[in-house]
């Protein structure tokens, strides 16, 4: 005879109630990281890139995304059908669209297929 599975050892989604499905979409944000936090993951990949100088946020500021108690200006992380934002300075030593792909790419495995819109807000000759 098999000894019953103790509540906390059962899978998270098993306790979810709700309408069908409810239990998938539940299991789905909890492997999905928050806005904030992949906002976080976003800002650390582009600024590692040896051609940004740094985020931006735009003219008036909207490339944005709220923390706890802050905003992280330069990336816009909204619901997950929309697509990232980035604003970036950019290093003139090397052609700006290779530059925009490379971030693309450098991004896609965080993003997991989300498009990536890339703003080159400006340019600073080395």
């Amino acid at each position: 005879m098999s000894e019953p599975t103790p509540p906390d050892a059962r899978s998270p989604a098993a306790v979810v109630t709700g309408p069908p499905g409810a239990a998938e979409v539940a299991a789905q944000r909890r492997r999905e990281p928050a806005p904030a936090a992949l906002a976080e993951l976003v800002a650390e990949a582009v600024v590692a890139h040896p051609s940004v100088v740094r985020l931006d946020g735009g003219t008036f500021g909207t490339v944005a995304t709220w923390l706890s108690g802050r905003r992280l200006v330069g990336v816009l992380v909204g619901r997950t059908d929309e697509p990232v934002e980035i604003g970036v300075v950019l290093r003139l030593d090397r052609p700006i669209p290779a530059t925009v792909a490379a971030l693309r790419a450098s991004l896609a495995p965080l993003v997991d297929g989300v498009p990536v819109d890339v703003t080159v807000a400006d340019v600073e000759v080395p």
